[in-house]
């Protein structure tokens, strides 16, 4: 028994089903977000006619969704759809379930025609609140927050709507009184609590949040109870406990592939480096116009244990005060470990990189780290990178999960796959869209599920170390894509292509103080640059090699997922 012990109401499950790799293309890749869940959920249904397996997941898994996304439009309707095969469910959670399959959806018509008035008013307030969100105006986004939410019919759809962008914020007292400004029923109490749970999850510290997780109603909340309490005990350092509580929620929904991989390395912690290891390792950083923070990013370099690593440093063409804050960086850190390179224009980021990759210090080393000008290095980031891949000469790109710089660290990105795609149709008239990446996290809140270490296509380049035989093989960044989209994800394609796969390792986060280029592009001056290298991707490699590459990237992901599987079914000494 444990403080988070949950009632056994779902049927036994098995880890992984034949019909897992048969039926979906993405099952290996991950289940994390709510809509992977509701993209899962209909196929899944389908088999459980024929396949009682089928039928034991397919009903773990609509309960599990009902509880860790309770106000996602169409997820309790799938919990509904348990409960007509057979599900056994006590009266209070079958309340919650009704109420949630009839939570409309915004922005869909009451009309066949889908042109209504309605419809176009909520379309329009959408818009509005995506344009709020992005503003600091307190005043208008509350007065925005009580018209919506004070819709009775639609409150709760809108509070789902507005949640993740209310706790991104940073502000943890809108997102309080915005669940005050909901009229809230007997029948929608569980709701609240539930909500009210969320808030403290991502917005109070964990010992706080603890106590509010742990008074949540096991009978209606015991799965995503025990899992946010484990996630809790992690961050507070009670590995012990959290590890029993996460091993025995993974028991009931052995085949959640993130939890899987998570529970993993709780058990196998993967290894550190040593100081011995960094003496492989050349740190390259580059930089244009960003002297503050780029002397912020290297104060907390200076901080960390970065053994007997070098670090050379490329003012790109700065015309701020970078030189002067370089000079002094290189005071701080001695003259020995840190040089400065100089360029008289911008080059890109591309060039950059390449420029540093080509000096004669760098490529005689092992690993050149490459760290953006804007980021937040914890103590250990270098020794978290190199331990998984200490002896291994397999691996093109080792990264980590990116963060936001400030609480709740909602998340930029994890790892990076690929989707199997069939050959491209030649009689085909419009745009292709062939590299088809399946970023599983990027602007959602760091719930945990994404704490876990595997190979993958790709890793962000935020922070992240690549192999010189990788780049003397593949080669480098490639200069069509300046100023700097997708050369990274380009330059890991090509380093799979020769057999040598990123590693992406979860458990290690960087906090980012500015979000992707990606993420940044707002004119359509921006998104044509965007849309113009996502061309140059989609056309430089044949469709061969994009078959063969999706094939392995599955192929690799499965035999990760099916070991890890086998390791925690012998250690929990589950029967399959």
């Amino acid at each position: 028994m444990n403080r988070f012990d949950f009632p056994q109401t779902l049927p036994p499950s098995k880890p992984l089903l034949p019909a897992f790799t048969e039926h979906f293309s993405g099952w290996h890749l991950g289940m994390g977000l709510p809509n992977t869940l509701l993209g899962l959920l209909p196929t899944l249904f389908q088999l459980a006619r024929r396949d009682p397996d089928c039928k034991d997941t397919t009903q773990g898994m609509s309960i599990w969704g009902t509880q860790a996304h309770p106000l996602t439009p169409g997820m309790g309707t799938w919990g509904i759809k348990s409960l007509n095969m057979g599900l056994k469910l006590g009266p209070a959670f079958t309340r919650v379930l009704l109420i949630t399959a009839k939570l409309p959806k915004l922005g869909e018509a009451a009309s066949e025609t889908g042109d209504d008035a309605e419809s176009k008013a909520e379309l329009e307030a959408m818009d509005t609140w995506y344009a709020l969100a992005r503003q600091d105006d307190r005043k208008l986004i509350l007065r925005f927050l009580t018209v919506v939410l004070s819709d009775s019919t639609k409150g709760l759809s809108w509070l789902h709507h507005v949640w993740d962008d209310l706790i991104h914020m940073g502000k943890p007292e809108i997102p309080k009184a915005a669940l005050d400004m909901i009229e809230w029923t007997d029948a929608t109490a569980p709701l609240k609590e539930r909500m009210e749970a969320d808030w403290a999850f991502h917005c109070l510290p964990p010992e706080k949040a603890l106590p509010i997780i742990e008074e949540l109603d096991p009978a209606l909340w015991g799965l995503w109870r025990a899992y946010a309490g484990g996630e809790l005990l992690l961050r507070m350092g009670k590995k012990g406990e959290a590890k029993g509580i996460l091993a025995g929620l993974w028991k009931a929904i052995p085949w959640h592939v993130n939890l899987t991989l998570k529970l993993y390395d709780l058990f196998k912690i993967p290894p550190i480096g040593e100081s011995e290891d960094t003496k492989d390792v050349t740190i390259l950083v580059y930089s244009w116009n960003k002297a503050d923070l780029l002397a912020d990013t290297l104060h907390s370099l200076l901080e960390s244990d970065i053994g007997h690593a070098k670090v050379i440093a490329l003012n790109n063409g700065s015309s701020d005060h970078t030189d002067d804050m370089l000079l002094k960086a290189q005071e701080a850190f001695g003259a020995d470990r840190f040089r400065i390179e100089t360029l008289p224009v911008n080059v890109g980021a591309p060039a950059a990189r390449n420029w540093l990759l080509a000096l004669p210090e760098v490529k005689a080393s092992k690993w050149a780290a490459f760290l953006d000008d804007d980021i937040v290095l914890p103590k250990d980031w270098l020794m978290r990178l190199l331990g998984p891949v200490k002896n291994r000469d397999d691996i093109g790109a080792v990264g980590c999960r990116i963060t936001a710089a400030v609480p709740p660290y909602g998340l930029q990105s994890a790892d990076y796959n690929l989707f199997p795609i069939p050959p491209a149709d030649p009689k085909a008239d419009m745009v292709p869209n062939r590299v088809l990446v399946f970023d599983n996290c990027a602007g959602t809140l760091d719930t945990g599920l994404f704490t876990y270490t595997r190979t993958c296509l790709s890793v962000s380049g935020c922070c992240h170390m690549v192999n010189m035989r990788s780049i003397e093989e593949a080669g480098g960044f490639d200069l069509r894509y300046t100023p700097s989209q997708f050369d990274d994800l380009d330059r890991d394609i090509r380093s799979s292509l020769i057999g040598m796969p990123a590693l992406f390792v979860g458990g290690l986060a960087i906090r980012h103080i500015q979000h992707s280029s990606l993420a940044q592009s707002k004119d359509v001056r921006q998104i044509g640059q965007v849309m113009g290298n996502k061309l140059k991707l989609d056309t430089k490699f044949t469709d061969e090699e994009l078959i063969r590459l999706g094939e392995e990237n599955q192929q690799r992901s499965w035999r990760d997922l099916k070991e890890k599987s086998t390791f925690l079914v012998d250690r929990l000494g589950m029967s399959t």
